[in-house]
């Protein structure tokens, strides 16, 4: 009995941790890093190990910090990502395995947009540009999101 409670203990933290890998360079290039955390809302502090990021590989979604404790400018990566924003490039210092954007919602926006603008417009790229904003998720959160296409 006392093994089937270890196994289900060590499956569930199993299931409950996400990891990612920083490279040294972008396009996956150079030295790398890796770090596996539970997937909650705890902030982790890098201690110097992204202070040569330049590219991030992981699934799931995880928050970068320019500075330590979670604090500063900030962006909310998914999946892999061959760079990293020019202001964290060497320079991430703590991070959250959680975002605020939903992702799904705002693929509805953005194909909302995309449909209300291409229907006789005369200007869809004005009229995305100004639709495409209001597609986000997290009132008050003005962290960067991945780019909008």
């Amino acid at each position: 009995m006392q093994i089937i409670t270890v196994s289900v203990a060590l499956f569930a933290s199993l299931a409950l941790a996400r990891d990612f890998t920083l490279y040294d360079n972008s396009y996956f290039g150079g030295a790398s890093h890796r770090e596996t955390r539970n997937d909650d809302d705890a902030c982790w502090n890098m201690n110097g190990k992204g202070d040569r990021a330049s590219s991030v590989k992981g699934y799931g979604c995880t928050t970068f910090y320019r500075e330590r404790d979670c604090k500063g400018d900030k962006w909310e990566n998914v999946h892999d990502a061959s760079t990293v924003p020019s202001f964290l490039n060497d320079h991430i210092w703590s991070f959250r395995n959680k975002c605020k954007c939903d992702y799904k919602a705002r693929d509805t926006c953005v194909s909302a947009c995309e449909w209300a603008c291409g229907v006789n417009n005369p200007s869809p790229h004005i009229c995305r540009s100004k639709c495409f904003p209001n597609c986000r998720d997290g009132a008050g959160d003005s962290g960067s999101k991945p780019p909008l296409t």
